[in-house]
C-alpha cells in the first residue's frame, strides 16, 4: 500500500474514531423524536371528591344497563403488555448510535367492583371500581449496535472543535488499529483531516464498522465492546432517572366511578386517588385507558353464534391499544366469533384495520395498522379472558411522559415499528386462596 493510500485511510479513520472518543467525552443529547404530550384530563374539579381529592372526568359512549351484569363479581388481575421492535438511531454531538431495539411496557392492576347499580327502565348506571396498580414498568433492550458520523447533530461552528478535540489523541488510536505501522504517517493524516474537513464531509452518515471494513481494517474487539458497553450503560443507567414516568403509578390505588344518567346519555367516568391528592399527567396516561366495561365493548351480547361478527370502535377497547398512542383512538375494528374451544370458550378473531390517534385539539398524532389478532371469551357471561393483536405503526404517536425511556434513546426511526399487544383478565388467585 502506498503512502497516499495509508494517509487517506488514516484520515478517514481519525474522524470515525473521533466518534468513538466523543462517546466518552461529550454528553449525549436527551431529546427524542416523537409526538407531543398525552391527552390531558378533559376536566378536573378539586372539590368534587368530597374529601378534597382531585377528580378527573372523561366521557365515553352510552352503555346498555345490562352491561353491569357482566362485570366480574370477584377481584381480577388485569395485565397488559405492549411490545415494539425495529431499527432506530440516537445521536448527538457528531455521532449517531444505530441499533435494533425491543421496547416493552408491562402494567398489572387488581380490579375490584365495589358496587354496581342499573335501572333498565331509565337506563341509568352507576358502578364503583377500585383499581390498584401493582406493576408499571418499561424496558429497552438494544442489539446490533454501531456508530456513525452525524454532522447534523453538531451545532454550527463546532465541526472544527469536534476534530481538534480528537487530534490530540488520534495518534495513539491510529497506532492501535495499525499495530504501530501508522506512526510515520500520523502527522500527514492529521493535516489531511484538518484541511478543509474534506474527509469529514465524505463520511457523514457512514458507520465506523462499515467504513473501516471497506478499507480492509477491522475495528478491534475492545473498541466494539466499548461502544456496546457505553450505549447499554447509557440506556440502562442514566435513563433510570426518567423511568419514574411510567412507574409513578405503581403501587397506587384509584377509585373509578362510572355513571350514566339515562339511556342514550354519555357514560361519565371519574378517576380519583383513594387517598386524595392530584392526579399527575403520567398517571392519567394509564388511567385514561382503564375500562371495567371492556367485556361489553369487545363482545356486544351473550347470544351470538359461531360465524357472527360485529364492529368495535377502537376507543372502546383502548385498554388494549392505549399504550401505542397519545390521545383518543379512532377507527372501526371488525371482530368475528370463530370456532369454539373444546371447553366451550369462545374464540375471537380480530380483522385488519387502521387506527388513528388524535390529540384533544383534533389533530392527528399517529397511526397504526392492525394486522391481525385473536381473543378468548368465557361463554358464561361473555367476559373477556384475553385479547392479543399485532400491528405496525409510527411510534412518534407515543407519549413522551409515559414512554420517557424509549424517547430518551430514539433520535429517528427507520420505518414503521412492529407492535404487539396482549391483554388478559384472570381471577385474583390470592383472593381465591384466602377464601
Amino acid at each position: 500500500m502506498n503512502k497516499n493510500a495509508i494517509i487517506a485511510i488514516l484520515g478517514i479513520a481519525v474522524v470515525v474514531l473521533a466518534v468513538v472518543v466523543w462517546l466518552k467525552f461529550i454528553p449525549s443529547s436527551t431529546g427524542g423524536a416523537g409526538g407531543g404530550g398525552g391527552e390531558p384530563p378533559i376536566s378536573s374539579d378539586p372539590d368534587s371528591g368530597g374529601d378534597g381529592s382531585e377528580v378527573i372526568h372523561v366521557e365515553r359512549k352510552p352503555l346498555e344497563p345490562e352491561a353491569t351484569k357482566r362485570l366480574h363479581d370477584g377481584p381480577v388481575i388485569v395485565s397488559s403488555l405492549f411490545e415494539a421492535s425495529g431499527r432506530a438511531e440516537h445521536g448527538g454531538y457528531g455521532k449517531t448510535v444505530r441499533g435494533s431495539y425491543l421496547y416493552t411496557t408491562t402494567v398489572k392492576a387488581r380490579s375490584e367492583i365495589l358496587s354496581k347499580e342499573e335501572n333498565e327502565a331509565t337506563g341509568s348506571v352507576r358502578v364503583v371500581e377500585k383499581r390498584t396498580f401493582t406493576q408499571a414498568r418499561d424496558n429497552l433492550s438494544l442489539s446490533e449496535l454501531d456508530v456513525a458520523v452525524d454532522l447534523e447533530t453538531l451545532p454550527v461552528g463546532q465541526v472544527k472543535t469536534f476534530v481538534d478535540g480528537v487530534i490530540a489523541v488520534v495518534g495513539g488510536i491510529a497506532n492501535l488499529i495499525t499495530e504501530g505501522a501508522a506512526t510515520p504517517y500520523i502527522a500527514a493524516a492529521k493535516a489531511a483531516v484538518a484541511s478543509g474537513f474534506m474527509a469529514i464531509n465524505a463520511i457523514d452518515g457512514t458507520s465506523a464498522r462499515g467504513l473501516l471494513g471497506a478499507f480492509g481494517v477491522e475495528i478491534p474487539e475492545n473498541i466494539e465492546d466499548y461502544v456496546n458497553e457505553r450505549v447499554s450503560r447509557f440506556a440502562g443507567g442514566k435513563l433510570n432517572e426518567v423511568r419514574v414516568a411510567l412507574q409513578s403509578i405503581e403501587g397506587k390505588t384509584f377509585i373509578i366511578t362510572y355513571t350514566q344518567a339515562a339511556n342514550g346519555m354519555p357514560l361519565n367516568v371519574d378517576f380519583k386517588h383513594e387517598g386524595g391528592g392530584p392526579i399527575s399527567e403520567a398517571e392519567w396516561e394509564i388511567l385514561r385507558s382503564a375500562n371495567a366495561f371492556l367485556d361489553a365493548n369487545a363482545v356486544p351480547n351473550t347470544s351470538c353464534s359461531v360465524g357472527d361478527y360485529w364492529p368495535v370502535w377502537a376507543d372502546e377497547v383502548q385498554e388494549l391499544f392505549g399504550a401505542a398512542g397519545s390521545g383518543r383512538a379512532e377507527g372501526e375494528i371488525r371482530v368475528e366469533r370463530v370456532e369454539d374451544q373444546p371447553d366451550g370458550a369462545w374464540t375471537l378473531k380480530i380483522k385488519p384495520a387502521d387506527v388513528l390517534f388524535r390529540s384533544t385539539d383534533g389533530t392527528a398524532s399517529g397511526k397504526m395498522h392492525v394486522k391481525d389478532g385473536n381473543g378468548l371469551v368465557d361463554a358464561k357471561n361473555a367476559s373477556v379472558k384475553s385479547l392479543q393483536a399485532t400491528a405496525e405503526g409510527n411510534l412518534r404517536s407515543l407519549n413522551k411522559t409515559r414512554h420517557a425511556l424509549f424517547f430518551d434513546f430514539v433520535k429517528k426511526l427507520n420505518g414503521d415499528a412492529n407492535l404487539r399487544f396482549t391483554l388478559s383478565v384472570n381471577p385474583d388467585t390470592q383472593e381465591t386462596v384466602a377464601q
